[in-house]
This record gives structure tokens, sequence and C-alpha cells, in this order.
């Protein structure tokens, strides 16, 4: 089971963070996907382009609430009290000390209203069917490529053709990045038997010059397990045709090299595995 981030993670904030470090985050997280509306020709990143931004505004919107965010950090468990009110305080008895039996109702109300949600909420996801990730979709040919593989060797996307692939762009220095590979690397385990190929494509002319990039993707070759085969991308050519920005973003490719889904942002194992299986389905 993945768990989703939580919405510090997701901006890459301290839990304790101002107002204005949450309003700046958000800024900087949604000024991505509003240059990837004015960069994409095509417009297909525009629904989950303006999906991530709404998600980022409602996160700020919670976060610079002081009542919702406590709500939400109580639900997270990172709050043990109440907020303090310097407006009012707990009704005093006649010897000053709180009402014990309204404080003690107060809690059985609140642990009865917590079993019922938890029940409901049980209930409801076994029922409810999943949940379709945020991914663009489309149906176009899957620009070609032939790119040297880590490790030796060249691999070509044609050879891959019968299979379902999933093309995922990353570097090194991609906070992003670093938290989606070992989702990747999960799904991969688990559909790999079921004839579904992965490829990351590093963008190596993005990486540091010389030995210094080998040495860094091989560190995070190694440092985070992945067994799906690794390429480069050393010019830049496969990027433009594919036409990323930014990065993590992922391409769901069919049996018959057509580009069905495509996911900007970082994917979770449990969102990888059911496109795929949509894939599979179609």
């Amino acid at each position: 089971m993945t768990t989703r981030q939580t919405y510090y993670e997701t901006l890459g904030i301290a839990i304790d963070a101002s107002n204005d470090d949450i309003v700046a985050a958000c800024a900087a997280a949604t000024a991505r996907f509003e240059a990837d509306i004015q960069n994409d020709p095509s417009g297909e990143l525009l629904n989950v382009a303006m999906q991530r931004i709404a998600e980022f505004e409602a996160i700020r919107d919670t976060l610079c609430d002081p009542r919702r965010r406590y709500l939400y950090d109580r639900s997270l468990g990172l709050v043990m009290h109440p907020p303090p009110d310097p407006q009012s305080g707990p009704p005093p008895s006649a010897d000053g000390n709180p009402v014990r039996r309204e404080l003690v109702m107060v809690i059985l109300g609140g642990l009865i209203g917590l079993v019922i949600v938890a029940i409901v909420w049980v209930i409801s996801g076994r029922m409810a069917p999943p949940v379709m990730p945020a991914a663009a979709e489309t149906n176009r040919p899957a620009p070609a490529f032939t790119l040297p593989r880590f490790g030796g060797g060249e691999l070509q996307l044609a050879d891959l053709k019968g299979k379902i692939v999933v093309v995922n762009f990353w570097g090194t220095w991609c906070e992003p990045c670093k938290a989606e590979t070992p989702a990747l690397e999960a799904a991969y385990i688990q559909l790999q038997s079921q004839g579904v190929e992965f490829v990351g494509i590093n963008l190596r002319h993005q990486e540091a010059l010389g030995t210094e990039g080998d040495t860094d993707i091989a560190n995070f070759v190694k440092n985070y397990g992945v067994t799906y085969p690794i390429v480069f991308d050393t010019t830049g050519e496969i990027s433009r045709k594919y036409q990323i920005s930014p990065i993590p973003v992922s391409y769901f490719l069919d049996q018959q090299g057509n580009i069905r889904y495509v996911y900007v942002g970082t994917l979770t194992t449990a969102d990888t595995v059911e496109l795929v299986r949509r894939l599979q389905t179609k």
C-alpha cells in the first residue's frame, strides 16, 4: 500500500513553516505547471497542469488558515491538544476546575464520531471503483529512439513493441525524481512478469560533465536499487521530441507503441499500476 505525501512534503516545506513560506512554496510549484501550459503546443498537458495548480492552491488555502491547518495537522497526528483560544476557556466549576463530566462527554462523543467515520470510510473504500490518476489521455505514436544504456549497449524503443512500456524522464538533481524512483521500482517488480517494460531516460546532457556525472548516475541507480533499464539522452534530442518540462514526467505506451497517458509529477506505485492496468484492459 502506497502512502500519499503530506501537504508539507508536496510543497517541500517544514511542518512549522510560516504562511509566507507556504505562499512562496506554492507559487514556485505552480510556476512550473504554468510554464507547461505556455510551452506545450499540443495542449495535451493542459488538463493535468490545471489540476495540479488547483491542488497546490487548495493546499495553500488549507495551510494558511489557522483552524483548517490545525484540523489537518491533527489528522496527521502532528498536534496533541486543541489550539489555545484567548477569548474563551473551559467552563469552570465551583472549585475552579473544568467540569469533568462535560469533558468526558465531549471526548466520548468525539470517539464515537471517529468510529462512525472510520466504518463509513472502509465501506465506501471497498465499494468505490479505483480512482483514475491525474494523467492526460492521448493517442499518438511515441517518438522512436535508440539510446546508450547504463551498463553498456543500446536500447531501441522499437524492440519493445508488443509490450506496455512506461517511459520515465529523470535526473539525479531532481528531488521529486528521488521520491518517485522507489515507487517506480516497486511497480516494475510487480508488473514485469505481465509483459510490461519500464525505461528510465536520464537527462545526461543536464548532468555534470564527464566522470563526475557518470558517478552521480551510478550512485543514484545503486542507492535507489533501480533494476529496470536506464538509458541516456546525451544531447537533449529525445527530451525535445517528447516535449518534456518539467521532470519527472512519465509516458505510458500501449502494445502498438502509441502514447496513451502522460503523467507530469511524482508517480506513486498505485498510480503506475492503475494506469498500466487500464492499458491492459483497453
